[in-house]
């Protein structure tokens, strides 16, 4: 099936431990890429976003999907795992310091499951393309 990967970079005056806060909101990664939706966040102990319920919108079709932490070393780096019957994605999230504040990164490679998107991937991967900066420079906005 289809892929496609985008990366972004943004540097805020925020500070490293603001920009890690931030990407353990659920919220922080709605309106990423397909994403229409985000509820349900269930965290470990710590504070680390373990997993989420999404909503893709697909060609103005809805599909439901589960987002999962495959990995993290906080503050540093945050890597998810997106899925819907349709659609899955990997998103790995990077936080470098600098002076003053950090800059933060972050990657997404959609992959279609079904026939449905296959057929609609051109078009997701040109509102990727188009869009996805913008929402990662509105994302580090937040922080």
């Amino acid at each position: 099936m289809p892929a496609a990967t985008f990366t972004h970079s943004v540097t805020t005056r925020s500070t490293v431990d603001d920009a890690w806060a931030a990407l353990q909101e659920p919220q922080t990664w709605s309106n990423i890429g397909p994403v229409a939706s985000v509820s349900d966040p269930r965290y470990t102990d710590d504070g680390v976003l373990t997993t989420f319920n999404w909503v893709a919108d697909i060609g103005g079709k809805k599909y439901d999907g589960v987002a999962t932490t495959t990995f993290y070393s906080a503050p540093e780096r945050f890597e998810l795992t997106m899925d819907t019957s349709e659609l899955a994605g990997d998103v790995v999230a990077t936080i470098e310091p600098g002076n003053p504040g950090c800059t933060v990164t972050v990657e997404i490679t959609f992959r279609t499951k079904g026939i449905l998107s296959a057929m609609f991937f051109p078009a997701i991967k040109q509102a990727l393309a188009t869009g996805f900066p913008r929402q990662i420079e509105d994302l580090v906005a937040t922080i």
